[in-house]
């Protein structure tokens, strides 16, 4: 079993403590709870002078991901929670670490982070010798926590673990300066270096969207811009708002009002894209894979309510009739998105592309003609320039 020990006593430059301060909107022990949990940790430990509301919730969440939480508030408790056969992983306040450099770094090993000396005394960490510092890392077997029974309780009981792993024989896992200079490897101490790392992590995690497809392009890039504020409300905000507007260019569509349909569809589509992006943005942050099950169920409804815009309004004698030519024009959308020139595949999955190009023709009474139109355009795409099979024959 291993436990992982996370601190929030330490404060920034500004008084703050550093663990809860914010990075992609959330607190920096909630980032340290993700690392211990890709440590294989099962518990969490966390040193706290007194229990407040952030640590309630901190609480609420680490459970909610099916770890156990135990508050401590000095060396002799955490000495009585562990065991000799043990592992425990301790975490430096304010430590941020990229995840896949962690996971190269440490893994399932045993050992002491180590920094180069000058560059790591510079970033802020502690001296363990004449040249390393401490990479604010360390996975030791948990027997050594005995000796905490015997310090005083107001001793530093992070800092007394890492002279007793050192003691006991621990290795050193040596880390490279450019993982200082990169971010990668980020000790907290003021809120102007942790917003330097927040802006590059929002920026390595937004999915890249060609322009070929504008919709998709255009909700990623002001997903950014609205990030990190955005993260925890945004998405669910802005998928009910999306929703709405689908369901209103289905009402606008019956009553036969096909541009202010199409208008209400256009409208909310990209919300619902907005939505979509914020959602992923926040899974990558949090090292999340992309939920297609969700994605597919999104694509599905943008594609009903396309089809129910450009049917409406229908008697039930004339439903196989005004649905025919949507359903065919859909059906070809997902078609190109396979079997179109490869520059092109994008273009023929953004549905906000494909309602604003029919918005003007709704305008003009030729609605029908330009689903066809489009329809014929997508048919030929796929049979004559479509990418070359790959499939050999027998």
């Amino acid at each position: 079993m291993r436990s992982a020990l996370l601190s929030t006593l330490e404060l920034t430059q500004a008084g703050r403590p550093r663990a809860f301060e914010r990075l992609g909107g959330r607190s920096l022990i909630a980032w340290q709870v993700d690392m211990a949990r890709d440590l294989g940790c099962t518990r969490i430990i966390c040193l706290a002078q007194r229990d407040s509301e952030p640590l309630q919730d901190l609480h609420e969440s680490v459970e909610s991901a099916g770890l156990e939480f135990q508050l401590v508030r000095g060396p002799l408790p955490l000495a009585r929670l562990l065991s000799a056969d043990q592992e425990l992983v301790v975490i430096a306040d304010g430590l941020v670490i990229d995840r896949e450099r962690l996971a190269a770094t440490i893994g399932e090993q045993r050992g002491v982070a180590a920094l180069p000396a000058e560059e790591g005394l510079a970033a802020g960490f502690e001296r363990i010798d004449a040249d390393h510092a401490w990479g604010g890392v360390l996975v030791t077997r948990a027997r050594i926590a005995e000796q905490l029974a015997d310090m005083p309780p107001d001793c530093d009981t992070i800092s007394v673990l890492l002279r007793l792993a050192l003691q006991a024989g621990a290795r050193l896992v040596n880390v490279s300066a450019e993982a200082l200079d990169s971010g990668e490897w980020l000790l907290v101490r003021d809120r102007a270096v942790l917003a330097m790392r927040e802006e590059a992590l929002l920026d390595r995690s937004v999915e890249s969207a060609a322009w070929s497809a504008p919709g998709t392009a255009l909700s990623r890039r002001i997903a950014r811009a609205l990030a990190p504020d955005a993260l925890d409300r945004g998405p669910a905000t802005a998928l009910g708002l999306g929703a709405l507007g689908l369901l209103g260019a289905v009402v606008l569509a019956q009553l036969g009002l096909s541009l202010a349909g199409l208008t209400s569809f256009i409208v909310g589509a990209f919300t619902l894209k907005l939505g979509e992006a914020l959602g992923r943005l926040k899974a990558r942050l949090r090292g999340i894979g992309p939920g297609t099950r969700r994605a597919d169920l999104l694509r599905n409804i943008l594609d009903f309510s396309l089809v129910m815009a450009l049917s409406l309004p229908f008697e039930l004698d004339s439903l196989p009739q005004r649905m025919f030519l949507p359903l065919m024009f859909v059906g070809l959308l997902r078609l190109g998105e396979s079997l179109a020139p490869e520059k092109w595949r994008a273009a023929w999955g953004d549905r906000l592309l494909a309602a604003s190009i029919l918005l003007p023709a709704a305008w003009f009474g030729v609605l029908d003609q330009a689903v066809a139109g489009l329809s014929l355009l997508a048919l030929g795409l796929c049979l004559f320039f479509r990418r070359e099979s790959k499939i050999t024959r027998a």
